[in-house]
């Protein structure tokens, strides 16, 4: 016991030395980067590396959409909770972060440049309530969506597969630049 107490104390010693000097590097020298506890936010943009053909009469997964959810609301974690559930649902996750300025929902809004994708419909076929689909800014690989304070949540029975009526090209990985 008497050889534990000395032990236990340099090893206490070390994390508080570790911590500190953790916390200097950190005033000295901070990221650049912007990130929230979701992930990077739109100033860091995952690029897409890899793209897959998908033929009329195929089906699209889940597995095979990258999704990214921006809070536009004030509940704190919102974005990254929501894409959680949908991950859990077999989507690849993109980014949560916060929208741009400007950028804002009331429940879901799908910002996309191909409003009748298989991909979008898929995607807005995940959510509870009003969704509306609308052009706006790519703010990164995947399907953009932007949830407001009045999210109503995830369609727990929404499909998650979804047979194409003509060829699409989707992106199957991304890559986030480093800081």
């Amino acid at each position: 016991m008497a050889v534990r107490t000395p032990i236990t104390l340099l090893v206490l010693v070390g994390i508080l030395l570790g911590a500190a000097y953790y916390g200097w590097q950190t005033v000295i020298n901070p990221a650049t980067e912007a990130t929230t506890t979701q992930g990077p936010t739109h100033a860091s943009k995952p690029t897409c590396v890899k793209q897959k053909q998908f033929l009329k009469g195929q089906e699209i997964k889940a597995a095979d959409i990258v999704v990214n959810v921006f809070n536009a609301g004030t509940i704190s974690g919102l974005a990254g909770d929501a894409l959680s559930a949908l991950h859990q649902k077999g989507f690849q996750m993109g980014i949560a972060a916060n929208p741009p300025g400007g950028v804002g929902a009331t429940n879901v809004t799908v910002l996309t440049d191909s409003p009748q994708s298989p991909e979008v419909r898929l995607v807005v076929s995940q959510f509870l309530g009003k969704v509306l689909v609308r052009k706006g800014p790519n703010l990164a690989p995947g399907i953009d969506v932007v949830i407001g304070q009045d999210f109503k949540g995830i369609a727990e029975k929404a499909p998650t597969t979804l047979r194409l009526s003509h060829d699409v090209t989707t992106c199957l990985h991304l890559v986030t630049p480093a800081a």
